[in-house]
C-alpha cells in the first residue's frame, strides 16, 4: 500500500467551465476566496458541487488533473494506493478536494476498488488537510507560514500513516505551481518518489534520486544562528543581528526569508533544509547520555512507567497512541496542560518525585511506535518555562527545536 500526497488545484472546474456554464459562474464567485469564508458562500459551494459531480460522471479521470494522474501512478505502481488530498487555503481548493475524495471513494469509484482517498477538513481534529496560509494573493504568508505548514503536515503523513518513505509517494500535478520547486527539494532530501502527469497526456514523469551531496558542516557551523531564525527575529532587532552575524547571514541567504517591514525568519528552503539537519544531528541515546542529575532521571523512569501503564502493546499504534493520550485531557499527568499546538508532543508533569516538566513525542518505524523522545531543554521547574516552549513550538517551522534525547520502548 503507497500513500500518495496530492496536492489539489483547480483544474476540475477550470475544466469544467469549458462545457458548463453553471461551473464557470460559480468558480468565478468562488475564485480566490479564502477558506475562511465558507459558511459565507454555501449556496455557491452546492450549486458547484453538484455541477462538477455530473462533469465527473461524464469524463471520469479526464476532468481533473488530480484524477488523471493517479490513475496514471496507480498504473505504474501496480499496487493498491491511498490518496491523501492537501487543499490550499481557498474554499475552491478545499471543494475539489472533498469532490474528489467523495467520487473516489464512491462504490462506483471512477479510479477502481484498489485506489481509496482521504482528505480531512475538520478543524477540531488537530490535523487538517486544509493548508491554513497556504495561497498565492500573499507572498510573504505563503513563504513564512503556508509552506513551513505544507512540510508539517507532509511530514506527518510520512511518519504516522505511510509509516516510513518507502510507502510514500508525491504527486506534483495538481496545487499552486509555486510549490513544486520547494516539494522536489523536499523530496530529494527525504529520498520520496515524484510522479508528475506530463500537460494534457498520457505520459507519467516519474523524478528520480539525484545523488546530493550536501554541505552540513556549513549548517552545522551556522547552527546557533540559524536556530534563532527559526524562531523569527523581530523587525527592529533584524538589522543588529545582520550586522552581529555578517558571514552567516551572507552564506545563508537562501535559507532566510527577510523584510525590513516584518524582520525575518527561514524561508521555505531553510526549512527543509533545517528540518532535515535535526533529525540527523540532534538525537542522542538517551541510554548513553542521560544527564548525571538523578532527579530528572527519576523523572523520566516516572515518565516511563506512566506511559507503560496506560498504552498497552495495542497502542504502539501511532494513531491510536496519540488518541488515548489526547482522551486523557490536559489536567491529566500526561497531558499536562494539553497537547502542543500543531505538534504531536505532549507536557509530562511530574507529582511524584518533583515538580518537573517534560515535553515528550513519539519515534515511529514501520507504523509502529518504537521510542519515546524528550526534548532536553523543554524540561523546567517552572511554569513560565514550559509555556515559552510550548508557544515556541506553535511557530510551525519545525517539530524538533530543540535537543532531544530517546530511549526505547520495550515490548
Amino acid at each position: 500500500m503507497t500513500v500518495v500526497i496530492t496536492p489539489v488545484g483547480t483544474s476540475l472546474f477550470t475544466n469544467g467551465s469549458v462545457y458548463n456554464q453553471t461551473i464557470n459562474d460559480r468558480f468565478q464567485n468562488l475564485k480566490n476566496k479564502p477558506e475562511s469564508e465558507w459558511d459565507n458562500y454555501s449556496r455557491y459551494i452546492e450549486v458547484l458541487k453538484t455541477a462538477s459531480e455530473g462533469f465527473i460522471s461524464q469524463n471520469i479521470t479526464s476532468a481533473s488533473a488530480e484524477l488523471q494522474s493517479t490513475e496514471l501512478i496507480q498504473n505504474h505502481l501496480r499496487s493498491d494506493i491511498i490518496v491523501h488530498l492537501l487543499a490550499s487555503d481557498t474554499i475552491a481548493s478545499r471543494l475539489a478536494a472533498e469532490i474528489l475524495m467523495e467520487q473516489i471513494n464512491n462504490p462506483n469509484n471512477v479510479l477502481g476498488s484498489n485506489i481509496t482517498a482521504t482528505f480531512n477538513a475538520d478543524p477540531t481534529s488537530g490535523q487538517i488537510d486544509v493548508i491554513r496560509d497556504l495561497q498565492v494573493t500573499d507572498p510573504q504568508d505563503f513563504s513564512r507560514e503556508g509552506m513551513p505548514k505544507l512540510f508539517h503536515r507532509i511530514n506527518y503523513i510520512k511518519d504516522w500513516e505511510a509509516g516510513d518513505r518507502q510507502n510514500l509517494a508525491i504527486n506534483i500535478t495538481g496545487g499552486y505551481g509555486a510549490t513544486l520547486p520547494y516539494l522536489t527539494i523536499f523530496a530529494q532530501l527525504e529520498r520520496v518518489p515524484l510522479y508528475y502527469n506530463f500537460e494534457d497526456s498520457d505520459e507519467l514523469i516519474v523524478i528520480p534520486q539525484a545523488p546530493l551531496a550536501i554541505d552540513w558542516n556549513l549548517i552545522k557551523h551556522h547552527s546557533n544562528v540559524l536556530a534563532q531564525i527559526d524562531t523569527g527575529i523581530e523587525v527592529d532587532d533584524w538589522q543588529d543581528f545582520k550586522r552581529d552575524n555578517y558571514q552567516a547571514v551572507e552564506e545563508l541567504d537562501a535559507f532566510i526569508w527577510s523584510d525590513n517591514d516584518v524582520g525575518a525568519c527561514l524561508s521555505p528552503i531553510g526549512v527543509i533544509f533545517w528540518d532535515q539537519y535535526l533529525k540527523n544531528h540532534f538525537i542522542v541515546d538517551l541510554a548513553n547520555n542521560i544527564r548525571k542529575d538523578t532527579t530528572i532521571e527519576g523523572v523520566i523512569q516516572e515518565l516511563y512507567r506512566r506511559l507503560r501503564s496506560v498504552l498497552s502493546p495495542k497502542y504502539l499504534d501511532p494513531a491510536k497512541c496519540y488518541h488515548k493520550i489526547r482522551k486523557l485531557g490536559p489536567h491529566d499527568d500526561l497531558n499536562h496542560t494539553g497537547q502542543v499546538q500543531g505538534h504531536d508532543i505532549f507536557i509530562f508533569k511530574s507529582t511524584a518525585i518533583a515538580q518537573i516538566r517534560l515535553m515528550y513525542t513519539f519515534e515511529v518505524n514501520s507504523r509502529t511506535i518504537t521510542q519515546i523522545k524528550i526534548y532536553d531543554k523543554g524540561t523546567h521547574m517552572k511554569t513560565e518555562g514550559y509555556n515559552v516552549w510550548k508557544k515556541r513550538m506553535r511557530c510551525n517551522h519545525s517539530t524538533t527545536c530543540f535537543n532531544t534525547h530517546t530511549f526505547d520502548i520495550k515490548p
